[in-house]
């Protein structure tokens, strides 16, 4: 008579996928300090309440909260964030901001971000809106304000946008909405350059960090 003896090592399945760990400060401060330096919020006042998350009307959609987004800086966790929904899907309403007891500009710092991501070589998550959000700020340089007339035409001729909208049937709602907006005097057909143009355009280099 045979026994064939099992070790509990054996008996077990084995483990393949292992999570990954990160380490708290394994990459430095570098980048905490240059977004503090650039958006000059005090980013290390966060003691992660999660107020700004409670007050965020859109954070059921996000990847990453946004007390987390602040958290991911501290860690200088940057590839994280510039690979989010996250920093496209915020509505910029300032809510997270308004609830923060410790006034971290919440909102601000997410705005940053999604400026960064634009100048990026990154893949962002959310295409459509990136490519909006891009289109937004090269009507806004252009002219000082956006006439969103011009806005969504610039929008609909950026690269595959437009055929996707006639995909998702999304252009004929689109087209109806500004018909009625037209209607009412709501719309302006041609743009106005804003009188404080240079100054806007000087306020987002400065912002961007280039050297004026």
């Amino acid at each position: 008579m045979t026994h064939n003896h099992i070790s509990v090592q054996d008996a077990l399945p084995e483990q393949t996928d292992k999570k990954e760990r990160k380490l708290i400060g394994d990459r430095g401060d570098y980048f905490l300090n240059r977004i503090v330096g650039e958006t000059e919020e005090n980013i290390s006042a966060c003691y992660q309440c999660e107020r700004c998350t409670n007050a965020c009307p859109v954070c059921h959609y996000m990847d990453i909260k946004p007390h987390q987004v602040i958290r991911y800086i501290q860690m200088g966790w940057r590839e994280e964030l510039m690979h989010s929904s996250t920093i496209w899907v915020c509505l910029s309403c300032e809510m997270c901001t308004t609830y923060c007891p410790n006034e971290v500009g919440v909102a601000e710092t997410i705005n940053h971000l999604r400026n960064m991501a634009v100048h990026s070589s990154i893949t962002p998550k959310e295409r459509h809106l990136a490519v909006f959000h891009q289109t937004f700020m090269e009507e806004l340089m252009r002219y000082g304000r956006v006439n969103e007339l011009w806005l969504m035409n610039a929008f609909n001729l950026k690269p595959k946008i437009l055929k996707e909208k006639i995909q998702m049937g999304t252009l004929k709602e689109e087209i109806l909405l500004g018909l009625t907006l037209l209607k009412k005097g709501r719309l302006n057909l041609l743009p106005r350059k804003s009188k404080a143009i240079k100054e806007i355009k000087k306020i987002y280099r400065m912002r961007r960090g280039d050297i004026i």
